[in-house]
């Protein structure tokens, strides 16, 4: 292993949030513009645009910088992911606002798809709700982006909603209540502390007050900005950015698990538990109530399907009831399904 000496990050990776009417996109695209004319001239301001607001700064991005505000006006999570790899491509400075509405896109999209799944396997997709388990996958997907932001050689402030962080708090005599202690950006859980610099604006007594709630660096954590902040109240931060130089990709580094004939067993057993969870799906569609029919002709379907109505036994007996067999379980019900649905 070939030991060299920390660099300091090339690139701005910046945060903005903060509630309605606070400043939040006024003092992003200011901030950006200035910062392109003293740090990058070569470059331009692109803004992936949700709200739309774009055409309200765009006049002053024009004046700083001397080129037009570029924009692309979407929602869409897709759309971003692409934004994202064509402003790298072509080195623009890119700003996103706001970050919130993709993030509700992507969850929107999601919950379609799986109201879709119900209703074609016959069941009421107006109960359909995100559950606990579609989180991760959810997670996984928007961490293709928040890869790209952290990584990527590009310059780039997100800009989000204010949302409220709760809490379980124990009083004195151990009593415990829910209650607000903090403000975060409205998106992903853990998106927000994404950014090198996170800066939360606040509309106080007539004034727009940037409050930096995090610097990577620690020069400017805690700091309170005058009215209407510009490029001098984060200087500093700037200041510590190596921005002429060059970008450290991070290694991959070698494979900890070689290449193999098939499946590991975690992988199988996974399938096994969502080949299961789909089952248990698939028979509730069939019999929804917890009348005594209903329970007598989930018995009677185990039975015919698995040749047992032990669920345990179906769960636990990997080498009886192995993935294949599970699956053809559960084909042999979606027959049924779709039969049903037919009468």
């Amino acid at each position: 292993m070939d030991f060299k000496p920390a660099t300091q990050p090339v690139y701005l990776k910046a945060g903005i949030f903060g509630n309605t009417g606070s400043g939040k996109t006024h003092t992003s695209a200011k901030f950006l513009s200035q910062f392109i004319a003293e740090y990058c001239p070569e470059s331009q301001l692109v803004m992936f645009d949700t709200e739309p607001s774009s055409g309200f700064v765009a006049p002053m991005v024009k004046k700083i910088t001397g080129k037009e505000l570029l924009t692309v006006v979407s929602r869409s999570f897709s759309d971003l992911m692409e934004f994202t790899d064509e402003c790298i491509k072509k080195k623009y400075v890119a700003l996103v606002d706001s970050i919130t509405h993709p993030w509700r896109t992507l969850c929107t999209d999601y919950l379609e798809a799986k109201k879709s799944r119900v209703k074609s396997a016959g069941g009421n997709d107006q109960t359909v709700k995100l559950s606990l388990k579609d989180w991760g996958p959810l997670k996984e997907i928007w961490g293709q982006f928040s890869e790209k932001f952290v990584m990527s050689p590009i310059h780039i402030c997100i800009c989000g909603r204010e949302g409220d962080v709760w809490e379980t708090v124990a009083d004195e005599e151990g009593n415990e209540e829910v209650k607000k202690t903090g403000v975060k950006m409205k998106t992903e859980t853990e998106f927000g502390y994404e950014s090198s610099l996170l800066v939360n604006m606040k509309y106080e007594f007539d004034k727009h007050i940037a409050y930096v709630k995090k610097d990577r660096f620690d020069v400017l954590t805690g700091s309170k900005s005058e009215d209407k902040p510009d490029i001098s109240f984060f200087r500093p931060h700037l200041e510590m950015l190596n921005i002429k130089g060059k970008h450290v990709e991070p290694s991959i580094g070698k494979k900890i698990f070689s290449s193999g004939s098939g499946a590991s067993y975690e992988t199988i057993k996974r399938r096994r538990d969502a080949i299961l969870e789909n089952i248990k799906d698939d028979i509730t569609l069939i019999f929804p109530s917890r009348s005594a029919e209903d329970q007598k002709n989930k018995i009677e379907l185990l039975r015919s399907v698995f040749s047992t109505s032990s669920w345990t036994e179906i769960e636990n007996d990997e080498k009886k009831f192995s993935l294949n067999t599970l699956q053809e379980g559960r084909e042999k019900i979606q027959i049924i399904i779709s039969e049903r649905g037919k009468k």
